[in-house]
């Protein structure tokens, strides 16, 4: 009996810690950002900043648009010292 008490703490604590460790991807709120295109699947924004598109049905779009000026929102991670927008809605700014 005490075994599987053990089994089911130790259970109920690595579901824990995976829904903290997650928690901060999963609830990451929304981010508009606005820059340019490039062809290397980026986003530079006028202050320099350079986020990685990630692939999915909105970013492919916008990575089509190189040198344009868009407005993107999604959500940002950071990887390896990389900003990496998921977008969810972008808008061209002008032509």
């Amino acid at each position: 009996m005490k075994n599987r008490r053990r089994i089911l703490f130790m259970g109920l604590c690595f579901i824990f810690v995976v829904a903290l460790l997650a928690g901060p991807a999963i609830s990451a709120d929304p981010t508009t950002i606005m820059g340019t295109v490039n062809d290397d699947y980026q986003i530079v924004t006028d202050d320099e900043k350079v986020y990685e598109v990630a692939e999915n049905e909105k970013g492919d779009e916008v990575v089509k648009l190189v040198g344009k000026k868009v407005k993107v929102t999604g959500t940002v991670e950071e990887s390896e010292g990389m900003k990496i927008i998921t977008v969810t809605d972008y808008e061209v700014m002008g032509d």
